[in-house]
């Protein structure tokens, strides 16, 4: 049998995505067959578009469905799974799952349950913009109530995220982004300053916000165009968490450097904080609660169909996007 996907047979740019009929996977033992509902895109599908991450590391070779997260509900049981049951809505964030397509094969501990409450679309998006935000302040950057935080791209769907969660721990958060446009979104969300770094100098504006103190904690998700400068205005014992290359991977630092201020420098990847049942179930019903509490709101969902995923993987890449983009199979 075969389903729809979206696929690629070398790496490349998005004009290397094909959509089109693929075999449907079998669930073996301990895994789950999902029916997805609604497909999440993120960076990290352009990053293996791209071929930055082997295909060996992906658990498959060419042709490469697409895809990593994804909500659906559990449509076939391999033998020896327990605790999960046929028609059981559920959520995944799994490199090699091939989210991008009709079905994925899921190993069944790496399933979590999703609410009655929760949407397919807020489910899909907790899975790693919403996952990524709790360990990015709760771990990362041990955030607490009086610190000052600057989030790089503050308006995308993951700074949007990071900057509610960190006001929720207390923190003054200062964010960067392009337009005025976005930069009302990152207010909504709660941001305390916001800086246009298309207009004006983000470190130099950092300083001038605290007195020339800097911030405890820079999250980066840009990369190449802003790591060097965020140690212009981080304070001391202060940490850049570098967790996104969208402009590519940051330049070697000189380690001295990071004596100005007794720096730390951390490039987290989130698989490391949920690589067992325990932490990705916790963090997982921790953001689920936020969102049912109404202590987290997403942004605005743009929802194309899975057909149209060049389009949507083209304006993920214009970084004209705000919110999270979702496929619908």
């Amino acid at each position: 049998m075969s389903m729809k996907a979206l696929y690629v047979e070398e790496f490349g740019d998005s004009s290397k995505l094909k959509y089109g009929e693929v075999p449907k996977p079998e669930p073996a033992e301990e895994e789950v067959l999902v029916k997805n509902e609604i497909c999440g895109l993120n960076y990290l599908e352009v990053m293996m578009r791209d071929g930055y991450i082997p295909l060996e590391a992906l658990g498959s070779g060419f042709p490469l469905t697409m895809g990593v997260e994804a909500a659906g509900t559990v449509e076939k049981i391999g033998a020896n799974v327990i605790g999960v049951t046929k028609g059981e809505r559920v959520a995944y964030a799994v490199v090699g799952s091939g989210a991008h397509a009709e079905y994925a094969k899921v190993s069944a501990s790496r399933l979590v349950k999703v609410p009655d409450e929760i949407s397919f679309e807020q489910a899909a998006t907790s899975m790693i913009q919403g996952l990524t935000a709790h360990y990015l302040v709760h771990t990362t950057g041990r955030v607490k109530p009086g610190d000052k935080v600057l989030i790089h791209a503050i308006s995308g769907g993951t700074g949007s995220l990071v900057c509610q969660v960190a006001k929720n721990r207390g923190a003054f958060v200062i964010g960067t982004t392009s337009t005025e446009a976005k930069a009302a979104k990152a207010r909504e969300a709660g941001a305390d300053e916001v800086i246009l770094y298309s207009q004006k100098d983000f470190a130099e504006e950092v300083n001038r916000i605290t007195d020339g103190k800097g911030v405890n904690v820079i999250y980066d998700g840009i990369g190449k165009k802003t790591f060097e400068k965020d140690f212009e205005c981080l304070a001391i014992q202060g940490i850049v968490v570098s967790f996104g290359l969208v402009s590519g991977p940051p330049p070697p630092i000189d380690v001295e450097k990071l004596a100005k201020g007794s720096f730390s420098i951390c490039r987290p990847m989130l698989f490391h904080y949920i690589a067992n049942e325990e932490d990705l179930k916790k963090r997982s019903s921790e953001v689920f609660a936020w969102i049912k509490k109404g202590e987290v709101k997403f942004g605005d969902f743009t929802v194309l169909p899975l057909s149209e995923g060049k389009k949507a993987y083209d304006l993920l890449g214009s970084g004209k996007s705000t919110g999270k983009i979702l496929m619908k199979p």
